[in-house]
């Protein structure tokens, strides 16, 4: 799954047959890259619905089993310290033989667990033309932190 994929999907409820809005962006556990919940607005509100209680994602809506899954967007408590994939994309990746690869385009992740899988990388180029994008498997990654994420040297050939 790519995380560029997810804005905008409709969040439906199974029980309640009710779309109860659409998903503004993902939160990711800043440690592990792991989606742990989506942020979704609706009906002039905003609230949140945990990864685990997602029946399915599929190319038109996000189908949770209830509305009462739902969760208050308030700072603090067991979502407080995620991050929004927007903050992930302005990270800068920096393999451990110092060299600079580029910006976080883009996490693909794994359908089923929530797990990244990899980081799409970019560098180069102008207003996001031209430039070399490549993939980095997030078995590479060392360290992550509020700047970059560091990488493995050698391990994350280009392709584009």
């Amino acid at each position: 799954m790519n995380t560029e994929q997810l804005k905008g999907l409709a969040v439906v409820s199974q029980e309640e047959g009710a779309k109860l809005g659409q998903v503004d962006t993902a939160l990711f556990d800043p440690q592990t890259l792991a989606l742990r919940a989506f942020q979704v607005r609706g009906e002039g509100q905003t609230f949140l619905v945990p990864f685990d209680e997602v029946v399915a994602i599929g190319a038109d809506a996000l189908i949770v089993r209830s509305s009462q899954v739902t969760q208050a967007a308030a700072s603090g408590g067991a979502f407080g310290q995620l991050v929004e994939l927007n903050a992930l994309k302005r990270l800068q990746v920096v393999d451990t033989a110092g060299t600079l690869l580029g910006t976080v385009r883009d996490v693909e992740l794994d359908d089923t667990s929530g797990h990244a899988l990899r980081l799409v990388v970019h560098k180069g180029g102008v207003l996001g033309f031209g430039g070399e994008t490549m993939t980095v498997e997030v078995t590479a990654v060392r360290g992550v932190s509020a700047q970059m994420i560091t990488v493995e040297a050698g391990e994350t050939p280009p392709t584009t």
